[in-house]
C-alpha cells in the first residue's frame, strides 16, 4: 500500500468514528428530552467519577500504547504487516478515545451534567490531534517505512 492509500483508509476510519459520535449525540438527545432513561441520583457522582478517570487515565495510556506499538511495528519483517498492523493500532488508538467522548455526551445528556462538557471538549481535542493528516501519517510511518530498494506496492 501507498502513503496515500494507507491515509485514505485512515480518513475513512476517521470518518466512521465521527459519524458513531454525531449519531450518539442524536441518540442521547432524544434520551434527554423524551426521558427514556434515568439515571438514580445518588449514583451520579460515582458514574461521573468513572467517566472523569477513565478519560484522564485512558488517553495519557493510549498515546503512550500507540508510540510503544509503532516501535515495536518497525520490528517486523513484512512490509505489509506493517502497515496492516499500523492501522490497527490507529483505529485502536481512536476507539478509546471514543469511548470517553460517548461516555461523556451520554452522561451528560442523561444527566445534563455541565462538568462533562469539559471532558467533552478535551476528547474531541485530543481525537482533532489523532485525526490522519498526510503528513500525520508519514511522520508515524517514517518509523518502519522501507528503503526505496525493497518497497513494494500492492494494491
Amino acid at each position: 500500500m501507498t502513503y496515500t492509500q494507507i491515509h485514505k483508509r485512515l480518513k475513512y476510519n476517521f470518518g466512521i468514528a465521527i459519524a458513531i459520535t454525531l449519531f450518539h449525540i442524536i441518540i442521547g438527545y432524544i434520551i434527554s428530552v423524551s426521558g427514556f432513561i434515568s439515571v438514580r441520583p445518588e449514583l451520579s457522582p460515582y458514574l461521573k467519577t468513572a467517566i472523569i478517570l477513565f478519560v484522564l487515565v485512558s488517553i495519557p495510556l493510549d498515546l503512550k500504547w500507540f508510540a510503544t506499538r509503532l516501535r515495536k511495528i518497525a520490528d517486523y519483517a513484512d512490509y505489509d504487516r506493517k502497515v496492516a498492523a499500523y492501522i490497527k493500532c490507529s483505529r485502536i488508538r481512536v476507539l478509546v478515545i471514543l469511548v470517553g467522548l460517548i461516555s461523556a455526551i451520554m452522561f451528560f445528556f442523561i444527566r445534563q451534567m455541565n462538568d462533562m462538557l469539559y471532558l467533552i471538549g478535551i476528547e474531541v481535542i485530543i481525537l482533532l490531534l489523532c485525526m490522519p493528516t498526510k503528513k500525520r501519517v508519514e511522520g508515524e510511518m517514517a518509523v518502519f517505512a522501507p528503503d526505496e530498494d525493497d518497497y513494494h506496492t500492492t494494491e
